[in-house]
């Protein structure tokens, strides 16, 4: 079964030095995707994670994120797996909450969240299309600073409004690790 075809995922950080790589797994804790890193050694070693791909299988690319070099606010690039525009997102200036707008297909959708950066949701035209609560690990995750996030997907998503959830998702953490490095 595709990642895009369940309606709880929980994407688990196993970031080490040079990366931020996660882990997807289904409600019952079965692993159905995985993250990575991409980009050369040295631009993850100056500037950090900026390219992130979410594989559906080994070898099956379901969408690329590009973290856009800028003087200002974040921007964000998503690709489906074939290399192809899917959505753009820019983070907003908001006090005393994340605020993050996506483009897909002309429609705007907005990524909210809380001050402490722990709760969000992600709402479109027809209204909430996903909640994102990011989720203790446990002690020895939170020492490493991984982190845990548990997405409950609308079960009448198109995939392609999948697939920028889910983008929406990794960059929630690219920008929080960037706050937390600022």
């Amino acid at each position: 079964m595709t990642l895009l075809a369940h309606q709880r995922l929980v994407v688990d950080q196993v970031t080490n030095f040079m990366s931020n790589d996660f882990a997807i797994a289904d409600a019952q804790g079965q692993q159905i995707g995985h993250i990575e890193t991409g980009g050369s050694a040295l631009s993850r070693f100056f500037m950090g994670s900026r390219e992130l791909t979410v594989f559906d299988g080994p070898g099956k690319p379901l969408l690329h994120l590009k973290d856009t070099v800028t003087f200002g606010r974040d921007r964000m690039e998503i690709l489906d797996g074939h290399g192809q525009p899917l959505a753009h997102m820019v983070k907003r200036i908001a006090f005393f909450r994340t605020r993050v707008t996506i483009e897909l297909d002309g429609a705007p959708l907005e990524l909210t969240g809380n001050l402490w950066g722990f709760d969000f949701t992600l709402s479109g035209p027809r209204g909430l299309m996903a909640t994102v609560a990011r989720n203790w690990a446990g002690m020895g995750r939170a020492l490493l600073g991984h982190s845990r996030y548990i997405v409950d997907l609308s079960p009448d998503l198109a995939p392609r409004e999948r697939q920028a959830v889910l983008g929406a998702v990794i960059a929630l953490d690219l920008i929080r690790k960037k706050q937390d490095n600022g």
